[in-house]
């Protein structure tokens, strides 16, 4: 775990940031309808998951999307890949997921979210 939500910084005020396993396969969290999949600036590939209630997840970091929007996820299916070592920029030794929890459009805290989903 890299970065805390509200640690000031930046990148890591909305959301976390979680180093992850080379190649580590990624799964949605929580049912939902995948709303957004694609590359997105210098994030990686974004993935954008409507978990109804006002709640969107944002998923960052991703060097493989395996879903198409519009695509309703289970909870624990698989919706992408991170890089390989390989495949990392020059100085980062392992992947980072980046994770943002959105209600009704305002960051909250993901991870009492998380870990009781």
């Amino acid at each position: 775990h890299r970065g805390q939500f509200g640690s000031g910084s930046p990148a890591d005020v909305q959301g976390v940031t979680v180093q992850t396993r080379s190649g580590a396969l990624v799964t949605a969290p929580h049912d939902g309808t995948v709303r957004f999949a694609g590359p997105f600036r210098s994030y990686g590939r974004l993935l954008i998951i409507d978990l109804g209630d006002g709640y969107h997840l944002l998923v960052a970091g991703l060097a493989e999307t395996d879903v198409e929007v519009g695509q309703w996820l289970l909870a624990g299916e698989p919706v992408g890949r991170m890089a390989s070592t390989a495949e990392l920029p020059a100085g980062r030794d392992r992947p980072e997921l980046y994770l943002e929890l959105r209600r009704d459009g305002t960051p909250v805290d993901p991870l009492p979210w998380l870990t009781a989903h």
